[in-house]
Formats: structure tokens, C-alpha cells, sequence
């Protein structure tokens, strides 16, 4: 009887230390899964805090007044910058929520415009595609919009000189309302042709001529003589000395 006893008792003392190792084990892991859920948060909490300091570095410094100086006295039509039988032509595809874009508008634009367009030896085209999202879809129905007034190119640069990060909803009615109001546009009659059938022919004609030139990212670049076949523009910086080469080369073409 002692035996069998002592045997009871070794099991029951055994299924004890199995409990009591079980809940330790359980608490361990709880408290792994409250380390890691913490720490997740912290993660996520620095992953928010660089994309809002990415979003801060990329706007520019470049005010609306700069924008219309940059602009003023050349000759727009829509989406065409320059005179219109300039020798050589610069089309450039961009959305308006890309980085890039509006790293070149910062960048190369402003020496491009200066040197090539004021002069006469460039005219420039800017066909607008909205594959990021909404906010690109709305800033560039805003853009066409403007180019009833002549005032495209200014619209769509200060919309770069204003971007903040993809997608955040920054790209609404409002921030197309105010940057037509700081340029002195007519903000209304923006708003009221952003949705009207030619724009929508506008953008839906520049998301044609990036299939057609099978453009899969922007910006993207097409140069060559004003009227004849244009070719892809390969540059691997934004900034003027990228494209002088470039240009120069097609105004040597042109004759």
C-alpha cells in the first residue's frame, strides 16, 4: 500500500510541476507577445514619423511668384510651352504626385525654360498620367483646367513645388482651389471645367501617347524635330546638364 501510494504521489507531483512549468511558459509567452506588439508600434510609429519628414523634405521652397516669373511671356496653348514652330520639341510625361517630377521641375525646368524655351529653339509639352492615384487624378484635372487660361505649365509646377506624400488625400478640391488662387486664376471656372468632357479627352489623350511610346514611368522624355517622329530621351539626372546635351544635339539635327 505504501508503494502504491508513493507511486500516486510522484504522479500527482510530477502533473504539478508539469502545470506549473505549462503556466510559465505561458507567461513567457505573453509576455513576448506584449514586448512585440510594442514594439511593432514603435515601428510603426518611426515608420509614420520618416514618411512625414520625407513629405516635408520634398516640397520646395519655390513660391507661386517664382512660378509666374519662371513662366511670364512665353507663349502657352494648352499643354504646349513655347513658340510653336520652335525647331525642336520636349515631351515630357509626369504624374503629378511623383517624387521624381517634381525633383526635375525643381531642378532641370527652370534652367531648360530659360535657356531653350524663352529663346525660341524649344518648345515643350506636358502630358499628364495619373497612375498613382486620386490626388494625381484631381491635380491634373486641375492642370487641364488651367490651360484654358494659359496657365498649365504654372499650375502643374506649383503643384510640384506643393507636393507632400502619395495618396495622403493632399491633392483635393482645396489644393487645387488655392494654388489657382495664388497664381490669380480664375479658382471657379477651374473648378467648374475640371470634370468637363475636354478635359477628360485631355487626360484621357495623354494616357494614349504613353501607350503608344510605352511609357512605364515618369517623368519620361521624347525629343526630336517639331513635327516629325519623336525618340525616347534616356537621362539619368534631373538636373539642366542632363538634357543640355541632349537638346543641343537636336537643334544641331534640326539645322
Amino acid at each position: 500500500m505504501s508503494s502504491e501510494a508513493d507511486s500516486r504521489g510522484r504522479a500527482r507531483g510530477a502533473r504539478m510541476a508539469a502545470e506549473a512549468d505549462a503556466e510559465a511558459a505561458a507567461r513567457r509567452r505573453q509576455r513576448l507577445a506584449l514586448l512585440g506588439g510594442a514594439l511593432l508600434f514603435a515601428a510603426i510609429v518611426v515608420g509614420a514619423l520618416v514618411l512625414v519628414s520625407q513629405a516635408d523634405d520634398s516640397s520646395s521652397d519655390r513660391s507661386a511668384a517664382d512660378v509666374r516669373a519662371l513662366f511670364e511671356g512665353i507663349p502657352q496653348d494648352g499643354a504646349e510651352l513655347g513658340e510653336p514652330d520652335a525647331p525642336v520639341t520636349l515631351v515630357e510625361f509626369a504624374d503629378p504626385q511623383c517624387p521624381f517630377c517634381a525633383g526635375f521641375a525643381d531642378d532641370g525646368l527652370p534652367s531648360v525654360v530659360e535657356d531653350y524655351v524663352r529663346s525660341g529653339d524649344l518648345r515643350m509639352e506636358l502630358q499628364l498620367l495619373t497612375f498613382i492615384g486620386p490626388d494625381s487624378e484631381t491635380i491634373a484635372a486641375g492642370a487641364y483646367a488651367a490651360g484654358d487660361q494659359e496657365s498649365l505649365w504654372q499650375f502643374a509646377d506649383l503643384a510640384f513645388a506643393r507636393q507632400e506624400a502619395e495618396n495622403s488625400g493632399y491633392g483635393d478640391e482645396a489644393f487645387v482651389e488655392a494654388i489657382a488662387a495664388d497664381l490669380g486664376l480664375d479658382a471657379a471656372e477651374i473648378a467648374s471645367t475640371s470634370s468637363s468632357p475636354e478635359v477628360v479627352d485631355q487626360l484621357e489623350a495623354a494616357r494614349n501617347l504613353a501607350a503608344a511610346q510605352q511609357v512605364s514611368s515618369t517623368p519620361s522624355f521624347l525629343i526630336g524635330p517639331t513635327g516629325e517622329e519623336l525618340a525616347p530621351l534616356d537621362v539619368d539626372s534631373s538636373d539642366e546638364a542632363a538634357f543640355a546635351a541632349a537638346i543641343d544635339d537636336a537643334l544641331s539635327a534640326a539645322g
